[in-house]
């Protein structure tokens, strides 16, 4: 159904001239009518010789009019004898053209149709406006919520069905894609099609495109476009074993004049020449190629003189970042967790910023690849606080590799919702263009538009403290963006806020009050005591005269106005105080219990008999003596203990804590690597690692994420 529903929008007129032996039989050099959206595919088919070195050098193109609008567009060989030449037109109105070829059958054939008007979804190609931001070029708002799925049109058919199917229900309004497949970690597979034919040696011949793969290619553009999703297409990567990262000079430029001529007129392309430009080229030790910056520059200048449209253009980083303040450079695509920068982006570039890649939600074992859904939401908003675009990926195991990040199917993380759930947020919100950007690269994130409308970003555990200009009173709302939620604080008069949030993060958004719009309540609770040793009872006061209601984030709930409640565990409680004036108006305020256990108390506790926490798990020769303690042997093969998840987590979530015990080794012959005593390095790569080494010496490293390992060893020895 989904596929009837796709082939059905493509609108692309298709006319052809019947030539046999040289003698035209229909309709040459006469007027044609059709009739074709703006910004859809008119499409001129023309019959000519079968071609050889023809299917590089573009022996037709046609010349496009409409009043004093001229446009040149260059056609393509699509094998078989068939030659074609696609336009998209710009305006409304009667459209002539004239082709030019040196083959005489294609040359001076001439035409007439007609541009219609756009129907209801077609909004026409994104474009810049106001320096920064994005739109479509009806003038209809474009926010750009992108993901990518490298090589997901080299999948087997029905992947890529379920690929196109999950993105019409998901947020994202843009995928980075590949025209060559990828070879990279969990991504091994050989596809069906490739954008080249293979030659009698069986190697790929790179002066002949494959029309199947360019047809595959152009109908899954097609799908993208139904689905309302631009197609940000990468040219070209460094992750290849099929040679097409090495392609000459010359090969490169008619392959890149193909997929100009191919591939322009569709509204929803965008150009990326690289993914991780710089990995193609000497510019990084990492990666050796044979591509350079002047490379990437002419590339850029064949793209901005010979694109009849001029699509979006960008280039993706590795590690070296290319210069995108140059005028052929039309956005900036990132790749950087630098969330701290967008504000310094912008400024430095001028030009429209886009994260398209702050590394991925999943839980793969690469750094690039393992942030945790919270991590990608609050990316989403700082990067959306920072007048930026950001784009996600998703890089979760699965037993067949299939992870969205390269291969697409479906999605498994949490963070997908709560990016939908920014983006129907922004749109309650004035329009992006009109936001301003009022932070700094030290970690304010604050957008606005004066004397009106603003949002603050606040971390867990941080206070900002902000002033609003002009006297002018505010309405003060709350919003956790991992929960989705959203909530009346209050009002401020004028001047100074003080932000801050507890346990989560949280955005606080201030509208101002229309002329005449009733004041809410205040809601500003008060705690006898905020931090203490459990059980723990505070005392709880009302600042409002009105009806409250607690909630003491722990089940229980109160309407008195001075309660008192008695937290029995130890933990870190939001407690919530709802105020409810006379006309149905509410304010909630918030105050954070900490509840802490006895600090005498150790977290993990091992080899001291049946007191152990969390459970420990004994592997390979590790045994338990009667005595509680942890016996080991002394050569191979190894044991170990492990503790449970909770028990690392626990260690890890602290700043500093104390290991205290006694180790009794009865050899001290160990191997060059020494004996590992104590390992405690999670997904964030935070914790420690103790050892000891063959000569007595104990090193101990300490890492707290993303900072180095730090060495903290005692310079003494086990005797």
């Amino acid at each position: 159904m989904l596929r009837a529903k796709v082939e059905s929008r493509r609108i692309a007129v298709r006319i052809s001239f019947l030539l046999t032996l040289g003698i035209t039989m229909v309709m040459h050099g006469q007027t044609h009518n059709s009739r074709v959206e703006c910004w859809d595919i008119f499409e001129l088919n023309l019959k000519g010789p079968s071609a050889n070195e023809s299917y590089w050098d573009t022996p037709v193109s046609a010349k496009f009019s409409h009043g004093n609008t001229h446009m040149t567009v260059p056609g393509f060989y699509d094998g078989k004898g068939q030659y074609c030449v696609r336009f998209s037109p710009p305006a409304a109105g009667k459209w002539t053209y004239i082709t030019t070829s040196n083959i005489a059958r294609l040359n001076n054939q001439t035409g007439v149709f007609t541009a219609t008007a756009p129907s209801k979804d077609n909004h026409g190609p994104i474009e810049i406006f106001k320096t920064y931001y994005l739109r479509y070029t009806d003038g209809t708002p474009y926010h750009q919520f992108g993901t990518t799925c490298y090589a997901w049109i080299h999948q087997p058919q029905a992947l890529q069905k379920t690929t196109l199917k999950t993105l019409a229900s998901s947020p994202f309004n843009k995928i980075r894609f590949c025209v060559f497949p990828k070879d990279y970690t969990y991504n091994k597979n050989e596809p069906e099609l490739f954008a080249f034919k293979k030659g009698r040696a069986g190697k790929f011949d790179y002066s002949h495109p494959d029309p199947a793969f360019w047809h595959h290619l152009e109908q899954r553009i097609l799908d993208l476009q139904t689905l309302n999703i631009e197609a940000d297409i990468i040219l070209w990567h460094p992750y290849d074993r099929w040679g097409f990262k090495k392609m000459s000079d010359e090969q490169d430029e008619r392959y890149l004049r193909y997929c100009i001529a191919r591939l322009s007129a569709y509204r929803n392309v965008w150009w990326s020449l690289a993914n991780e430009y710089d990995f193609m080229s000497d510019l990084d030790d990492r990666h050796r190629g044979i591509k350079t910056m002047a490379d990437w520059d002419r590339f850029f200048s064949i793209l901005q003189k010979e694109d009849p449209y001029q699509r979006m253009r960008g280039i993706h980083n590795g590690s070296i970042w290319y210069d995108h303040s140059k005028d052929w450079v039309i956005h900036t695509s990132i790749q950087t967790s630098d969330m701290n920068g967008g504000v310094r982006f912008r400024g430095q570039y001028e030009k429209p910023v886009i994260y398209d890649e702050c590394k991925y939600e999943g839980n793969i074992p690469q750094g690039w690849g393992n942030i945790d859904a919270r991590t990608m939401t609050q990316r989403f908003w700082l990067g959306t606080l920072s007048g930026c675009y950001v784009g996600h990926g998703e890089t979760y195991k699965h037993t067949k590799d299939i992870l969205w990040w390269s291969k697409g199917g479906v999605l498994h993380g949490q963070s997908p919702q709560r990016i939908q759930w920014l983006k129907d947020f922004m749109k309650t919100a004035p329009a992006f263009d009109e936001l301003v950007p009022m932070g700094d690269d030290k970690g304010l994130f604050m957008l606005g538009k004066k004397n009106a409308y603003y949002l603050v970003y606040c971390h867990a555990g941080q206070t900002q403290t902000i002033e609003l200009p002009g006297n002018h009173a505010y309405k003060v709302d709350a919003i956790d963006p991992w929960e989705m939620t959203e909530w009346p604080v209050g009002s401020l008069l004028s001047g100074t806020f003080t932000a801050t949030a507890q346990a989560h993060d949280k955005v606080y958004r201030f509208t101002r009050y229309a002329p005449g719009e009733t004041m809410r309540p205040e809601a500003r609770p008060t705690a006898s005591m905020t931090e203490g040793i459990a059980p723990l009872t505070v005392q709880f006061k009302s600042n409002s005269k009105h009806p409250v209601v607690w909630d003491f984030s722990d089940g229980t709930q109160s309407k008195q106005r001075t309660p008192e409640h008695t937290f029995s565990k130890p933990g870190i409680y939001t407690v919530a105080m709802t105020v409810t004036d006379d006309k149905g108006s509410t304010a909630r305020g918030h105050v954070a219990i900490l509840v802490d256990r006895d600090s005498s108390a150790p977290i993990v506790r091992a080899g001291s008999g049946p007191s152990n926490k969390p459970t420990l798990t004994l592997n390979g020769t590790a045994k338990r003596a009667t005595d509680g303690t942890l016996q080991f042997t002394k050569g191979e093969p190894w044991g170990r203990a492990e503790t449970q998840k909770d028990g690392s987590d626990a260690l890890g979530a602290l700043r500093s804590f104390t290991i205290s015990g006694w180790l009794k080794p009865d050899d001290l012959t160990i191997g060059s690597g020494g004996n590992r005593i104590l390992f405690c390095l999670q997904r964030s790569r935070a914790g420690i690692d103790l050892v000891h080494l063959a000569d007595g010496r104990m090193r101990l490293a300490v890492n707290q994420w993303p900072d180095n390992v730090k060495n903290d060893s005692s310079p003494g020895r086990l005797v």
